[in-house]
């Protein structure tokens, strides 16, 4: 057996306020809108959402990533790559990830970048990481993180964004093990990037925001247009069925489905295509909300935490970004 990557462990954080439905649905209604049916498809019933001005995506990561190391015991030190991923980046330069990497005191013989895959950024943090280290056995740890304020950047008037979006940091401290066959197995991907001008952040982008002192602030937020994305969800059956044949495995092998938690009846439509239970698949979106690129590593964390999963369980990530590209991963626990 040769090294493998495996998430060594896994935390998360999202702010202390929680704000249930009713305060969307009245805010709606104000406006003469009805979003009851919005709620119903996405599955939404709650979603944590900071009030604190101070806090952004790099706290919000930073407390995730302290979190983990203490809970995995790996002293920020034996880090040997810190990634961080996310669509809603508080600093371009330098990468926030050097911002982290100085907060929690790691070492200099450590690699560090920023990822921006917008909501499939953590997974495709995952993948990538997980092949560097398959390639080199000296590599013992890497920090990925991931963290996102979409509600901050939604505009208000817009349902789809602001009733469906929550505030989370999640950090998976991951370790080359020598000898397994477990861990990272194999990923597909799939992109169709017709969708390229549906979701745009900022609106008018950020040379306009920088140039043009009058712009509005509704366009320097995020620009959501109604799409259908049918067809992203659907090639998630593609891929995992893929998936599954290129590694000689059946759907009855797959033990749970860690999905992007942008709605539940995405969910349920990938179920029905795979000819699967729902049981198999995690849904958490009702309690943290849509939260961009920790969306499926949270529905994992959850799991891990109800102890749904046994040493050897085959399980399946997937996940969409904007523009639009999906990222699928198979893993054995």
């Amino acid at each position: 057996m040769n090294n493998n990557a495996m998430i060594k462990g896994i935390t998360y954080y999202h702010p202390e306020r929680k704000v249930d439905n009713e305060y969307f649905i009245e805010y709606y209604k104000k406006q003469g809108k009805d979003i009851n049916s919005l709620l119903k498809a996405t599955g939404r019933k709650s979603r944590y959402i900071s009030d604190d001005e101070t806090e952004n995506m790099l706290t919000m990561g930073v407390r995730a990533a302290s979190e983990v190391l203490e809970k995995t015991h790996v002293k920020a030190s034996q880090l040997g790559l810190i990634v961080f991923s996310s669509g809603t980046p508080e600093y371009i330069a330098p990468t926030n990830a050097i911002k982290l990497h100085e907060m929690i005191h790691a070492g200099q013989k450590c690699g560090v970048y920023d990822l921006n895959a917008n909501c499939a950024g953590m997974l495709v943090a995952l993948e990538q990481v997980s092949r560097v280290m398959r390639n080199n056995p000296g590599l013992k740890y890497a920090l990925i993180v991931g963290a996102d304020q979409l509600n901050r950047y939604s505009r208000y008037k817009e349902p789809i964004t602001y009733s469906n979006f929550g505030d989370s940091a999640c950090a998976m401290l991951i370790e080359n093990i020598y000898n397994t066959s477990r861990g990272f197995l194999d990923s597909d991907f799939y992109t169709n990037s017709s969708n390229h001008n549906k979701i745009l952040l900022p609106a008018k982008g950020m040379s306009t925001v920088i140039r043009d002192r009058s712009l509005s602030t509704q366009d320097k937020l995020v620009k959501w247009d109604n799409f259908d994305l049918g067809g992203a969800f659907y090639s998630a059956k593609i891929s995992i069925e893929e998936i599954l044949f290129r590694n000689d495995l059946k759907k009855e092998n797959i033990k749970k489905y860690f999905m992007s938690q942008f709605a539940l009846k995405n969910i349920e439509n990938v179920a029905k295509e795979l000819g699967e239970s729902m049981d198999k698949f995690i849904f958490i979106g009702d309690e943290f909300g849509y939260t961009g690129t920790t969306s499926p590593m949270l529905a994992y964390a959850r799991a891990l935490e109800n102890d749904e999963l046994e040493i050897g369980d085959y399980v399946i990530f997937w996940t969409v970004g904007a523009g639009t590209t999906c990222v699928c991963v198979l893993y054995q626990y």
